[in-house]
Parts: structure tokens; sequence; C-alpha cells
């Protein structure tokens, strides 16, 4: 269909127009918005009606951090989100083994965690050896750690006289020998190289199923972050099959365990840089850590951790490695997201990013902070305004971590993370999302805690003073995550000119209770004009 009207309760999120009845929408892109008599009088007699009653229609939904094609390819693999004590993990390896027996190698989804268990630590690379002594395991967690047995050491060569690499940690027993666990990507890269990746055509099935669960929940674009070139060369294989359904802003990630000299020269390779693409697919910042998180004791705070009194957690990029990578983005034209968990991290980044600004202007280049949840101070915030540096935020990752945060933090410390609120206040650009498969991906959950902070598994809320209102929460999703995607002239809003991505949901989340956002029924996502998603009739 080339023109058709959208009628109902339209929250255009323009703040010129903040509510409409109507909207028409004209070869993929919106062309009038106001009343229905208005919209239907410059629509033309021949256009067809869509009319959605109760609820609310919605810009479309961006997650501005989301490992889609990873998230699609954990799906295959063994899942451990539900196991709840290591005997649980030990069975469902053996599990995934049994019924895997063509597997090389043995690996898992990273969203699973281990603090709610009786006995709260990973599992050791003997207890592994349990669960599949023959072929080497390998699981990762949040990104962040690696947990492999016996088989996969040797593999790797790893062994009581491998030293720590230079951003990351082996675990160790009190003999010295390496427990299995791998802390960072430094350390568990020197196992994680031996891990065979799926096939191309696997990878591209993935992508291809994930999009129809990402489109079911409302979403109509991701911000994909630390892609490697060949994982990018799927998503451009699908975008040139018209198979790409989802809006992808991609992001390589800058292999900082490489030598600056080496990492530069990869970036410089690319031959082409931040923007480059169409509203289908397009690239966007380099993506560098410069720590690791919270739950893993891994993050870079200002003071040791109060459960490790020794432990400040990892700086996973060295300062002066990071520097010249903050310089040649900034002399070449390319945007910069930086993982930066702890209040440590948090200062580094921008302080560097400050340093670099006197020399070659950053604002216009978008930069980001990823995460920044524990806790960036007042100056933190000004000198990201001042730079116009972005956060991307993500309130599920509160909502999912905080019993073993709270545990590790303290309840009052906790409450103050992920401070949304502060963020906004101080006029910095904040886009939420969700950081899945770490996190679970529906939007509709992220938004709903941003506005109520609450956490089922505590039965409380958990700092209050930093929830927004549903307007705000809205705009993490839809206009502030379009900027963070280089796309705040295109998607966002519901405006004339605009594309055309909406949703429709049972419920409208600016006045209806904050309960009823998180278990709204999405009805329908629309792409680019097109219905990619619609729910059965009930």
């Amino acid at each position: 269909m080339t023109a058709y009207i959208v009628r109902g309760n339209v929250i255009t999120m323009d703040p010129r127009q903040p509510r409409a009845e109507a909207f028409a929408i004209r070869d993929g892109r919106i062309v009038h918005v106001g009343s229905y008599d208005e919209v239907k009088a410059s629509a033309g007699a021949d256009a067809e009606l869509i009319s959605i009653s109760g609820g609310a229609v919605i810009p479309g939904l961006i997650d501005t951090h989301n490992h889609m094609l990873h998230t699609g390819i954990q799906r295959r693999i063994a899942d451990l989100s539900a196991c709840q004590s290591i005997a649980d993990i030990v069975q469902t390896v053996r599990a995934f083994a049994d019924r895997t027996p063509e597997a090389e190698w043995l690996t898992s989804g990273k969203g699973w965690q281990i603090e709610t268990f009786p006995d709260p630590r990973y599992p050791t690379c003997h207890e592994l050896d349990q669960a599949c002594p023959d072929r080497p395991v390998y699981l990762n967690r949040g990104g962040h750690i690696g947990v492999v047995n016996s088989k996969a050491l040797a593999i790797a060569g790893i062994d009581r006289n491998t030293p720590d690499p230079e951003g990351g940690r082996i675990v160790r027993d009190a003999n010295g020998d390496p427990t299995g666990v791998l802390l960072e990507a430094p350390a568990f890269s020197l196992v994680e190289r031996h891990v065979p990746s799926p096939s191309r055509e696997e990878r591209k099935a993935a992508l291809k199923d994930i999009q129809q669960l990402y489109h079911a929940a409302g979403l109509c674009g991701v911000i994909d972050p630390g892609l490697s070139a060949d994982d990018m060369s799927i998503y451009q294989e699908l975008w040139q099959r018209n198979e790409l359904t989802m809006r992808t802003v991609v992001m390589p990630l800058a292999q900082t365990e490489d030598d600056a000299d080496q990492v530069l020269s990869n970036l410089a390779a690319w031959g082409v840089r931040t923007g480059f693409g169409d509203e289908r697919l397009k690239l966007g910042g380099i993506k560098v850590f410069m720590d690791g998180g919270a739950s893993l004791g891994t993050a870079l705070m200002r003071q040791p951790y109060p459960d490790e009194r020794c432990n400040c957690g990892i700086q996973v990029t060295h300062t002066a490695t990071f520097h010249r990578i903050v310089e040649f983005c900034a002399r070449n034209g390319w945007s910069l997201g930086v993982h930066a968990v702890g209040g440590g991290a948090i200062d580094l980044t921008l302080g560097v990013f400050a340093e670099v600004d006197a020399r070659h202007p950053i604002r216009d280049l978008r930069f980001s902070l990823i995460h920044a949840y524990l806790w960036p101070s007042a100056d933190n915030i000004e000198t990201a305004r001042r730079l116009g540096v972005a956060v991307a935020t993500q309130p599920t990752m509160q909502y999912n971590f905080a019993p073993m945060l709270v545990k590790r933090l303290g309840a009052e410390s906790f409450g103050k993370a992920t401070p949304i609120k502060s963020w906004l206040d101080g006029g910095v650009i904040v886009g939420g999302g969700s950081d899945s498969p770490v996190n679970p991906y529906r939007p509709l959950l992220g938004l709903w805690h941003a506005i109520t902070r609450y956490v089922d598994d505590l039965h409380e809320t958990i700092g209050s003073e930093q929830a927004i209102s549903p307007e705000a929460a809205l705009a993490l999703y839809t206009r502030d995550a379009a900027w963070l995607a280089f796309s705040e002239h295109e998607r966002g809003m519901i405006r004339p000119g605009m594309l055309a991505d909406w949703v429709a949901l049972s419920v409208d989340p600016l006045t209806c209770p904050p309960m009823d956002i998180r278990d709204a029924q999405i009805l329908r996502t629309v792409v680019g004009g097109k219905t990619v998603y619609e729910a059965a009739a009930r």
C-alpha cells in the first residue's frame, strides 16, 4: 500500500504537537499529522484507514545498546538463564552435550547469574569436567567473564605459569592453579580465539529469526555495538537481500588488547566512517571497553568494593592507547562509544575526552558513555553536557542486577545507580536500551522500570529519587534514542517527513498505571509503513 491513514490515540513525541487523532502515510513516510478530518482530507478518498481502538499509537521503539546478532546466535546454544545452582549448570551443560554430539565446543548464552545461588560462585573447571570431560566447554557470562573446563584450559595453553594479561585476570586457587574463571576479554579471549564461530549460514538464520521476536516486542531499530568486520558483513548481506527489517546502526569493536599502532591501523583501514549507510543499515561509532562489570567486581571504581577491600576493578584499555583512539576519532570524523560502568572509568573517559576536545572539538561527533551507572559525579554530568557526550543507559540492567548488586554494594549505594534523572536534569541526552542478551530485550520492561524503579525480586523500589516521568521514559526509546542513532531527522517522532515507523499498544503509556506498561500488548509494529508484526486477533 502506498497511502493510508492511521486513526487512534496518537502520542507523537513531537514537542510541537504532542497528541493527534490521526496521521497519513505515503510511500513509507508520514505526510500529515493532525485531526482525523484534516488528515483524511489531505490523504485523499482512496487512502485506506487503519483504526486503532483503545491504547495508543507511539513512534517505533529504538534500543540504543542491543547485541541483536549475538542474541539471535545465543538462542541456539546452551541456555543457563534458569539455573539456580552450580549443580543446575553442570546438569544443563551435560544435557546440552548429550543433545549435540557433533559440537566441537560447548558454549552458552551470556544472560545467566550466580548471585542468587545457595553458593554464589562460578563453577570450577573440575565441576565442568563432570558435565563434559572430553570436549572443551566455554561459558561466557555477560561479556565480561569466561568459565571453562580443563580441556579448554589445555587447548588455550593456560596453566599456573601463564601470567595475567593486561586488562584481564586469570582466577587461581590457593595452589596457584587456574580455576577456570577468566575475568574480562584479555583473559577469556585466550580461550575464545579457539572457539569455532557459527557458520555464516547459521548466523544469517539467527539474525533473521531474532528480528521477528524484536518486532513483536515493539522494536523498530537497534544500535548493535562491538561487532567484528565479519559480523557486519552478515548485516550487509541481509540488507542487500532486503531481509533486514530492523533498522540497525552497527558499531565496530576496537580490539584494544592489540597494541595501539595495530588498533589505529585497523581503524584507518576501514576507509569509511560514522554515518556511512542508509536508514536501514548505518555505520555508527567505534566501541571501546574501558572497564568491566560491577557484578563481577571488574568495573573500575574510585574506591575499593565494600566486599573486596583490595579490589577497585579492572581498567581494560590502557590510558595511552585510549588517548590515541580518541584522538584518531576526533581527527577522522568517527563517533565513539565507551563502555564505562564504574566512577573511575567514567572519570578517566571524560578526562581524555576533554583533553582531546581542546584540540579537536568532539561535540558534532556525538561521543557516548555506555552504561555509566556507578556513580557519575556532578562534574561528570557537567563535562558530558559541555562536550555533547550522550549516555546509553539500560534500565533493565538496574532491574536485572539489583539483587546481586544490593548485596555487593548496599541498598543505599545501589539506589543511586543508573541515575537517569540526574543525567537528564543536567542537560545530557540519554538513550534507553537493554544490553540484550545480558538482560531482557523487551523495551516496555525498561520503560516501566525507568518510571517505577521497582525490583520484583527485592519486592521494593530502589532509588526512587532517580525515577523519571512516563514522557521522559518514552523519550529514552524514541526521540532521544534516534539522536544516538544519528537519525533524529528521520525517526523517533510521528511528524510529517519522518519515516513511518510506529507501534500500536494496548495501553496509553503516559496515562495508564505504570504496571500496565510492563504488561502491555504490542498490537502492531510497522517499519517504513509496512507491518512487520501484528498480534493475533483476541
